[in-house]
């Protein structure tokens, strides 16, 4: 596995995040078995998503303005008419283009949150082929594993609500000509590098501040990682293909953390249920894990 030795800042690391899509997706092909788990979310985040944005545009559409007729001061009143009625399409016409901008730059985070559990199985999948083995689950009781499926939702929604946060305090600047859109495309591109990557850390329980021994002067690395992905969500019908080319390359992004030296460097011990990938923080020379 390569060495977790990328920079946290500088061009090396935006360009060794920007290379991570094309790396998982050379990944995911060169695997035949990983395909059929990559089915799974492709088709169900394509469904959800769909239908929840053909309800969104019904409702803009069905969304009547009222037709204002001013008949006082002679021609004035129908000038003023006329621009409050143009306002009020216009308006329309912004609310609409909001909403797809906003759909565009959360669409990797609402996939995420909505194929929560499939991702997961890919990213363990795809740990198990890179780090050459995989956590016993046949072990686990039911209820432990219900419980940490719910925390992945829980904890993958309040990303989805950070982000939504994030843009909304980003869209008023796409009212600046030429730059304007910088932003909020900074916004996207983070939480779409974080959120590939979570999907591998909250299934090895990471969670909350342990997060943040990933984002830690790893910044650009990730926005590198999710810019790419934004770039590459522009190709038409190409968005939908790449959430489990995300998933993968976010998923060898986590198995080449050295997570026993960031846990040493942070003076933090693991939390209850890690298993570090083979050789990185956990793994013995031979390739045998040591318990957490």
């Amino acid at each position: 596995m390569a060495r977790d030795t990328a920079p946290g800042f500088g061009g090396g690391a935006f360009l060794s995040g920007m290379a991570m899509p094309f790396r998982g997706a050379a990944f995911l092909f060169r695997h035949r078995g990983l395909k059929r788990y990559a089915a799974l979310p492709l088709l169900v985040n394509a469904i959800l998503y769909v239908i929840a944005l053909m309800l969104v545009f019904w409702l803009l559409y069905r969304w009547r303005i009222a037709v204002v007729e001013w008949r006082f001061w002679a021609p004035l009143g129908g000038w003023l008419a006329a621009a409050v009625n143009w306002l009020g399409r216009f308006a329309k016409v912004v609310v609409g283009i909001m909403v797809f901008t906003a759909a565009f730059f959360t669409f990797t985070a609402v996939g995420m949150v909505l194929a929560s559990p499939f991702n997961d199985l890919l990213s363990e999948k795809v740990e198990a082929a890179y780090a050459g083995s995989a956590r016993d689950a046949a072990g686990i009781p039911w209820r432990i594993t219900a419980a940490a499926l719910l925390a992945s939702v829980a904890d993958s929604c309040v990303t989805l609500c950070r982000q939504i946060l994030y843009a909304l305090l980003a869209l008023p600047f796409l009212f600046i000509p030429v730059i304007g859109f910088i932003p909020l495309f900074l916004v996207g591109s983070y939480f779409s590098g974080f959120g590939f990557i979570d999907s591998a850390m909250s299934r090895n329980h990471l969670y909350g501040r342990y997060k943040n021994l990933m984002t830690a002067g790893n910044a650009l690395r990730i926005i590198g990682f999710g810019a790419a992905m934004q770039v590459l969500f522009l190709i038409p019908f190409a968005g939908l293909l790449l959430l489990p080319v995300g998933v993968t390359a976010g998923t060898l992004m986590y198995c080449d953390t050295d997570w026993g030296a960031r846990f040493a460097a942070a003076d933090m011990a693991p939390p209850p249920g890690f298993v570090p990938p083979v050789g990185k923080g956990g793994g013995d020379t031979d390739g045998n894990r040591r318990p957490a």
